[in-house]
């Protein structure tokens, strides 16, 4: 059994320790033995802007293209990636098991400035990692932790990452966990 969560979303409980992650909901499109990577889907930039960043970079950017930037996490929080859909890989770009792919590397950048983007994509700066064994502890919620302090982990789904209300996302991200842990419990019980 795999109880990885790569390719899955992690919801924020109400009662996050952590401030950095609060309302927070992160895709995770990494997590091994190694560790966990993922980004944070839901926290809009308004500094810098995507033209900002191109220009810092001497990317030539086409004046209609402007993506709004995320901020992915507070580890590498210079780093520019990119969360696409799969329809667009090139060598550096990290694929989940199921879903969707994460590339830092200017490239993505460079074609995403040219019009040659992923068909759908959130370009963040910053990512959010776990080391070996630290998500599986924060999930598990030991002392002096409780249950409710625990990340909600909830499954893909295409339409909270492309076509949600940002302002709006945790609140039902929240609900729909609450709603995805209810039918599991409900379906042990009866499977018991």
């Amino acid at each position: 059994m795999n109880d990885y969560l790569d390719g899955k979303l992690l919801v924020a409980p109400p009662s996050m320790r952590d401030q950095r992650f609060a309302k927070s909901v992160v895709y995770i499109w990494k997590h091994d033995v190694l560790g966990a990577a993922g980004v944070i889907l839901n926290r809009p930039l308004d500094e810098p802007t995507w033209h900002h960043v191109c220009d810092e970079a001497g990317i030539l950017c086409i004046d209609s293209i402007n993506p709004t930037l995320y901020w992915g996490g507070p580890v590498m929080t210079q780093v520019i990636g990119c969360l696409h859909t799969l329809d667009y890989k090139i060598p550096t770009t990290n694929i989940d098991s199921q879903h969707l792919g994460f590339t830092m590397d200017k490239r993505v950048i460079n074609d995403i400035a040219r019009g040659d983007s992923p068909r759908e994509y959130i370009v963040t700066m910053g990512v959010a990692t776990w080391a070996s064994g630290q998500l599986e502890e924060e999930l598990s919620a030991p002392e002096p932790r409780s249950k409710h302090e625990s990340w909600l982990p909830l499954d893909y789904d295409p339409n909270i990452i492309w076509h949600g209300d940002n302002t709006e996302m945790w609140n039902a991200c929240v609900n729909m966990a609450a709603s995805q842990h209810s039918r599991e419990f409900t379906s042990k019980l009866l499977r018991d």
